[in-house]
């Protein structure tokens, strides 16, 4: 009797499934008399009972991002750490124990979770049995259609070779929402709910918008060591205050009755939804954080600066360090100011695709059910009545996400941009990227840069991606189309493969060229229009101490993207007004101008 041969793979195995028993279907796929299945590779679960000496590790985003997230979990309960900014080091690292041909991300995350181990393990002598056992990493995850749908079979095979066999590593599905793999095989450990999301959603919104008041600051503010260690001390009030909240809510009656009616299984989860509206915390925490900063900064905004929006790949426009090149920092050192990519943006455009492929399907069954000559009986089927409760549920969210990210941005004095719309982005891209073309950015990296082009937003948009990104790749084919129709258009994609630091700081050096001089453009017919020289503006600033304030907010006008070109528009503003309210002053003051005086003799 012949037996099939085992068959392995990275981190995963191909089992028999059958001998001799396959349908027509299977028959004409696959001629032969074995049917092999892909099936993931069994590990030890992560239980409720193992929170108290289990961690769990994640990381590699913004500094911000890593300190909030980890005291978020630690104030949900759970023993939490962030990896290290990868460096250098870790890219030699994850390019010796992972595959070739990947894509920088997974080399620089691989390398920063080893050495994180391996530091563990060689310089304060816990054993690897104790930290395979005691230690979970936490990652996003995929299916595809690029390298990202292997990230977590990389990471196991590296850190098998590293010494780590074993080591558990739990997935989240980046499209859906959900956990990567079925509940018995991640166990009840990390429980994955509606108090989890909100709460990590909230720590990344304060974070987003610590990160955006911090670019917007450092370029005017002088010492950025001072600006650094305020924005510190703003990141350290807010994680105290992250550890000690109280995360759970208690579901009324209204909540339970709610509960019937969605498809939520907890009725905390309805509560949790019913409760963000009226959460107060996140907002105090920004207020806080603006009279740190206002308190304890001054800026000079009287010095034109090409503003470079960053867009891209998810993980290179995010990190800061040797996995971009160290990008923000080396813009600002060359005279630019950077503003930053909100990760909210990208939460909001995977809900987006939910909601997409929601009416996609509402369509497809309208379609059929139109070829079957009948339309109306559809509508009062459960499928229509539960796609119209789905369907409410995603606008719902969407309404609040955005609510929420805009109420803490003017917490903090709504001097960031605020999110734009879904849709408004997706009828920018679709002409270019079609709108159901996913993985990676999809239709959002032409779409922002159409959208700051349109709006004024930025001189010079930097497309930041790993070397070889598939998703960036297309996007940037379709930038040609984009570049052809608007040759005006200052746009720059980049690609950070670990070397070739030197050139792309070149490339980028000649784009910032081109927007310095549209800047600086900008605020010299700025100067024109409202009468001002740069000695006059600056003279006016130092007399108004507000407008040296860094969180005062700025109006932007239209098709203006430069902040001093903005700031001498609006100085112009001030300045008519204290005028206007000087000559009336005057007029009504006794023997003024326009006052009667007193009368003569009859």
């Amino acid at each position: 009797m012949s037996t099939a041969p085992r068959l392995s793979g990275t981190g995963s195995c191909l089992q028999q499934t059958g001998e001799g028993r396959t349908d027509a279907a299977d028959r004409t796929r696959v001629p032969s008399r074995f049917q092999w299945a892909y099936r993931r590779p069994a590990e030890r679960p992560f239980r409720r009972t193992d929170r108290e000496t289990v961690t769990l590790l994640f990381g590699t985003l913004s500094t911000a991002h890593d300190r909030l997230l980890k005291a978020t979990l630690q104030g949900l309960g759970y023993r939490a750490d962030c990896l290290p900014t990868p460096s250098m080091g870790d890219l030699r690292t994850g390019r010796e124990y992972c595959n070739v041909g990947q894509c920088n991300p997974v080399y620089f995350v691989t390398g920063a979770l080893i050495r994180y181990l391996e530091r563990l393990r060689d310089e304060k002598g816990v054993p690897a049995e104790t930290i395979v056992s005691d230690y979970v990493f936490v990652t996003a995850g995929s299916c595809g259609p690029c390298r990202f749908g292997m990230y977590e079979a990389e990471y196991r095979l590296a850190l098998r070779k590293a010494g780590f066999d074993g080591f558990r590593v739990i997935t989240f599905d980046k499209k859906a929402g959900g956990d990567g793999h079925d509940p018995g095989e991640i166990g009840d450990g990390l429980e994955v709910n509606v108090r989890l999301y909100r709460a990590l959603l909230n720590a990344i919104y304060v974070a987003d918008i610590l990160n955006a008041v911090n670019h917007g600051i450092r370029p005017y503010a002088g010492d950025t060591r001072k600006t650094d260690e305020v924005i510190d001390a703003c990141l350290c009030f807010c994680e105290s205050r992250l550890r000690a909240r109280e995360y759970s809510v208690a579901s009324g009656a209204l909540a339970r009755w709610l509960q019937k009616l969605t498809p939520f299984r907890d009725p905390e989860d309805v509560a949790q939804i019913l409760a963000q509206p009226r959460e107060r915390d996140y907002v105090e925490m920004l207020e806080n954080c603006r009279r740190i900063i206002d308190q304890r900064l001054r800026v000079d905004r009287t010095i034109p600066k090409p503003v470079v929006k960053i867009t891209g790949e998810f993980w290179a426009q995010t990190t800061e360090g040797d996995g971009n090149f160290r990008m923000f920092g080396f813009l600002e050192d060359e005279g630019a100011e950077v503003r930053v990519e909100p990760l909210a943006s990208w939460v909001d455009y995977m809900r987006h695709n939910v909601h997409a492929q929601l009416r996609d399907r509402r369509m497809i069954a309208c379609d059929s059910a139109r070829a079957e000559g009948g339309l109306w009986p559809l509508r009062w089927t459960g499928a229509w009545l539960r796609y119209l409760l789905h369907d409410g549920l995603l606008r719902l969210t969407g309404t609040l996400m955005r609510r929420e990210y805009e109420r803490l941005r003017r917490a903090i004095g709504a001097t960031t941009p605020a999110l734009p719309l879904q849709g408004l982005l997706q009828r920018l891209g679709h002409p270019y990227y079609d709108k159901r073309i996913t993985g990676g950015e999809g239709y959002l990296e032409i779409a922002k840069n159409l959208h700051a082009f349109h709006h004024g937003q930025a001189h010079m948009t930097l497309s930041l991606k790993p070397f070889g990104c598939m998703p960036s790749t297309q996007s940037d084919g379709a930038q040609a189309a984009v570049l052809g129709r608007y040759p005006e258009m200052n746009f720059l994609p980049v690609e950070t493969s670990g070397d070739g630091e030197i050139n792309a700081y070149s490339r980028v050096q000649m784009a910032l060229t081109e927007a310095k001089e549209q800047c600086r453009r900008e605020f010299q017919q700025a100067l024109q229009d409202t009468g001002w020289t740069r000695e006059t503006l600056s003279e006016f600033v130092g007399r108004h101490p507000q407008l040296q304030r860094p969180l005062y907010r700025i109006p932007k006008r239209r098709g203006i993207a430069g902040t001093a070109a903005n700031l001498a528009y609006h100085a112009a503003t001030l300045r008519d007004r204290d005028v206007r309210a000087s000559r009336s002053t005057i007029a009504q003051a006794p023997g003024g101008a326009s006052s009667p005086g007193p009368r003569g003799p009859q």
